[in-house]
């Protein structure tokens, strides 16, 4: 089964059903679970707000201990990481790389249309470049 499963959170509720599912799945394979919250920052609006790396990096560590939290209270023990990166996709396919990682959990908005194709799908993007197996889990 899984050795070690990492989880893309970022505190909506659409990580928190990854998050759920990554529990389950580390519970039945007696996996480790990796909590990885990759800010985008993006260079030109950090040149002309320094601070905002401070704070992507403080909500990111709030957003992970409330997450450490919960797979706690599930009797379970995780790492976290913060990654600080102008590409979300390509901070978390490299850390998954990095941490030998066998599952990627993700979570989706579950956007169509015009919405999915001016914003893109970090989630698709992952898929496209990992290493690994990825799940992605919508939210009811």
């Amino acid at each position: 089964m899984y050795k070690k499963i990492m989880v893309g959170y970022d505190g909506t509720k659409f990580s928190d059903c990854a998050l759920k599912e990554a529990i389950s799945l580390a519970k039945a394979s007696s996996a480790k679970l990796l909590l990885v919250t990759a800010p985008e920052i993006d260079i030109e609006f950090q040149a002309m707000a320094p601070e905002a790396n401070e704070l992507m990096e403080k909500k990111g560590r709030t957003d992970l201990d409330l997450a450490a939290a919960k797979v706690k209270k599930a009797g379970l023990s995780c790492e976290t990481k913060i990654v600080l990166t102008p590409s979300t996709q390509e901070a978390l396919v490299e850390t998954a790389r990095k941490n030998k990682v066998d599952l990627i959990v993700l979570g989706t908005h579950g956007r169509s249309g015009i919405m999915r194709l001016l914003m893109g799908s970090t989630t698709a993007r992952v898929i496209g470049h990992a290493h690994c197996s990825v799940l992605v889990v919508r939210c009811p």
